[in-house]
């Protein structure tokens, strides 16, 4: 796959030849990996599924009056062919328009797991590959949480039991239970390994910037 990542990291560093990071948004990432993906393998737009359902295997819905009745999370990209069956969660962490000021790094990085969760999930039961795709620039990279469990961003990931118990315990854990419902009895881990790291060169990037992404897999 690295000549569809290379395609993608093209892709991306055009647009920011024309744009700053700080005025386009997570859709602009997405839509562009999907451009590398139709040039990369000669698909039709209809082959490949943005913003769609996840596997109903992969969570268990809210059981309380406020939940949405026919509740469906989304994933944010599927590709499901003979040949090559993926999905895709996609981040985009960068300043705020305060270059001065500061981001919140560990919400970034709990939306990052959280991420890493679902599409290892739909992956599972799907029996595709998952990903977790990333542009970050020079605020969030180097971040590490005040814990022994996540390294330094970015790094390979081990998700652990562990790590879910000590995060639920904290102010602001914002782990989604409808997946942690499915994946905690599983009493596995979750691998979350570097399968590209590039840093983006563009007129429009002034500052480290780096396209990452992860494979990530539930231990057999």
């Amino acid at each position: 796959m690295k000549i569809l990542f290379e395609n993608y990291k093209n892709l991306l560093e055009a647009r920011l030849n024309h744009k700053t990071l700080l005025s386009i948004g997570e859709d602009s990432i997405r839509y562009d990996f999907f451009i590398a993906l139709l040039k990369t393998y000669n698909l039709e737009p209809y082959q490949i599924e943005v913003e769609t359902a996840l596997n109903s295997k992969c969570f268990v819905p809210y059981l309380n009056e406020k939940s949405k009745r026919n509740e469906k999370p989304l994933i944010d990209l599927i590709l499901n062919t003979p040949t090559l069956k993926i999905c895709a969660e996609f981040g985009l962490f960068r300043q705020n328009t305060n270059e001065e000021g500061t981001i919140n790094k560990t919400a970034r990085t709990i939306k990052m797991v959280n991420d890493m969760i679902r599409a290892s999930l739909h992956s599972k039961f799907e029996n595709s590959r998952g990903f977790f795709i990333c542009v970050a620039d020079y605020k969030m990279i180097g971040h590490k949480m005040q814990n022994d469990f996540i390294d330094k961003f970015p790094s390979d990931y081990l998700i652990t039991k562990d790590f879910i118990t000590h995060q639920l315990k904290q102010k602001t854990n914002k782990i989604d239970s409808r997946f942690l419902a499915v994946f905690s009895p599983l009493n596995k881990n979750i691998k979350s390994n570097i399968v590209y790291n590039e840093k983006l060169k563009a007129i429009n990037i002034k500052k480290e910037t780096r396209l990452i992404i992860w494979e990530v897999i539930i231990d057999k």
